[in-house]
């Protein structure tokens, strides 16, 4: 069997249902035997392979099977590594795929030549370069089995041209379905090490559970929920993490950190005396800069991860659980002596939580009703969550749209449903994202969010969604600026603007020349008919919202809240002297 066969063959017998990419001249074998295999395993061509990784990231995250994007060689790699850095940075199972120049002139300076495996190096958990067609098939397991067996993450494959020509003995070409999706396998934490944890747990008079991105890829949100509601024990989530649990749910408290947070839920884990992490790496941002917890002298810490080296990675850690979260969960819970007593305990911190929450609520309901113009991102989010069922999915670029989102858009079920690329915040994620959505839940409501300082990346997808007729919407927030940076320059800079604005342009009507039905929304009053009318229509839709700027309306980011507040008491203090 021809080398490119036994790739597709393999991908396709251990459950790849869709690839997304696009052509070059070292791939040509590869694209016969997609052509030939069309009826069995689905591509969407891209209009640029950054975008083919993005939509594979996206795809991962929603369906939990192993997200395949693939590009030719020279640029088409270079172009194809953000969407593979961020699936990575994010434990995202992604299987990447390059087609090289010929193993036979290596190092004669033919035309892509490149060192694609240190290229990748950096940004996967494995990656290859496949010299020889007889090991084409084993090498596509090992990397669906790399991907998705302990920690997911991206890996990679480097296809040399002459090697996907070549012959592989056909007995060698299988799939192992086990390996097409994360978590391929399940450990256990330590039984004793369990014990310990909920002893803990159960002593502690202020614990807080956060939970990570890990904690939704193992699908553990129900046993999180029993866990936390079943000892009335407040739930924290970073970004990746929201969903986590609902946040409807009585012990919620939300995204805590330094983007998206409530100021109510960072004093909440503040306080605490033990902190359960879950599927979390303790990064800069959940953590607000490693000031909750405090990292010294803190609170107790008890880590539950499916990856041993980020136990302990950044806080003393008095337990460390090595295992999946949703089996660690169950054990835990079970280990805990006196439930019912411990939930009583607790009872009282979480009604009074329970009151902030409401307050916090019914402020940021206030807010959402503001008929100013431009429109209030608040109105924008208020809008968007009363018009939406809960099962829809929303992709959002991680400017602006991140902290209105992760802390103004209320998840009321458990489960996937919000989409934020936060290990590297590359632009231009949402609009390619719908697209990996889409085909990862047909039937569910596909909302991107994006601001027009990220539509200019990646607005050829448009063509991407318009030719595939897909039922998205695309939310676009438009204030003519790259305003996270801009913000930066206000608060930090003394409004130094440089290097940020640029014209206004007719969004809507370069996105009707790709064929979505599109307008722009500049009155309040028309955000929600304007909405409405794009969720009713069925097709691929497009709408500009002019928002106002953060240089006025400051986005939930709790050292911007800070800053704005320190500049106000300044400011009043000159007017006063």
């Amino acid at each position: 069997m021809q080398g490119a066969r036994a790739l597709v063959e393999t991908l396709i017998e251990s459950g790849v249902e869709d690839v997304f990419g696009l052509p070059g001249d070292t791939g040509m074998a590869f694209y016969d035997a997609l052509n030939d295999a069309r009826h069995r395993i689905g591509h969407v061509m891209t209009r640029d392979e950054r975008s083919a990784s993005f939509m594979a990231d996206v795809y991962a995250r929603v369906s939990g099977r192993v997200g395949v994007c693939e590009g030719p060689s020279g640029g088409g790699a270079t172009y194809i590594v953000p969407g593979v850095a961020e699936a990575q940075g994010s434990a995202i199972p992604l299987l990447c795929l390059t087609s090289d120049t010929p193993v036979g002139q290596q190092g004669r300076g033919v035309l892509t030549e490149l060192d694609q495996e240190s290229l990748f190096r950096p940004v996967t958990t494995w990656n290859a370069r496949v010299n020889d067609a007889a090991l084409m098939a084993d090498m596509t397991r090992r990397a669906l089995r790399m991907a998705t067996a302990g920690r997911p993450g991206a890996v990679h494959l480097s296809l040399p041209s002459d090697v996907l020509e070549g012959d592989t003995p056909d007995a060698a070409v299988y799939g192992v379905p086990t390996f097409g999706h994360a978590p391929a396998l399940r450990t256990r934490p330590d039984p004793a090490l369990v014990q310990q944890a909920a002893d803990l747990i159960a002593g502690a008079e202020r614990p807080v559970v956060v939970a990570g991105g890990g904690v939704l890829t193992s699908g553990a949100w129900e046993e999180l929920t029993a866990l936390a509601e079943g000892l009335n024990i407040p739930v924290a989530t970073s970004i990746n993490g929201k969903g986590s649990v609902a946040e409807t749910s009585t012990v919620a408290i939300g995204v805590v950190g330094g983007n998206g947070a409530r100021a109510y839920a960072n004093a909440c884990l503040g306080a605490a005396d033990l902190v359960l992490l879950i599927g979390t790496r303790t990064d800069s941002t959940t953590t607000h800069g490693w000031t909750l917890p405090t990292l010294h002298g803190g609170p107790t810490v008890v880590h539950l991860d499916v990856e041993p080296r980020e136990l302990g990675n950044n806080y003393r850690t008095i337990v460390s659980l090595a295992g999946d979260a949703k089996l660690g969960l169950i054990d835990l819970l079970a280990a805990v002596s006196g439930p019912d007593r411990v939930k009583a305990r607790n009872q009282a911190r979480i009604d009074a939580l329970g009151a902030e929450r409401d307050r916090y609520w019914a402020e940021i309901a206030a807010q959402g009703a503001s008929n100013a113009q431009p429109i209030k991102p608040q109105r924008l989010i208020r809008t968007l969550r009363a018009l939406v069922e809960d099962d829809a999915v929303i992709v959002a670029d991680p400017g602006t749209p991140t902290p209105y989102l992760a802390a103004q858009y209320e998840v009321r079920r458990a489960g996937r449903t919000t989409v934020i690329p936060r290990a590297h915040g590359g632009l231009g994620y949402a609009i390619p994202g719908v697209v990996g959505a889409a085909l990862a839940a047909p039937g569910r409501r596909i909302v991107g969010v994006t601001g027009d300082g990220s539509f200019g990346m990646s607005v050829g997808e448009l063509e991407t969604v318009s030719r595939l007729n897909l039922p998205v919407t695309i939310v676009q927030c438009s204030n003519s600026t790259f305003g996270w940076i801009k913000e930066l320059q206000h608060l930090y800079h003394g409004d130094r603007y440089f290097g940020v604005d640029f014209e206004p342009v007719d969004y809507a009507a370069i996105a009707r020349g790709f064929g979505l039905r599109a307008r722009q929304v500049v009155d309040p009053a028309d955000l929600e008919p304007a909405l409405a009318e794009a969720f009713s229509d069925g097709g691929p839709w497009f709408l500009d919202v002019v928002t106002e700027s953060q240089i006025t309306e400051t986005p939930p980011v709790a050292a911007w809240v800070a800053a704005e507040a320190a500049r106000a008491v300044a400011g009043g203090a000159r007017r006063t002297s």
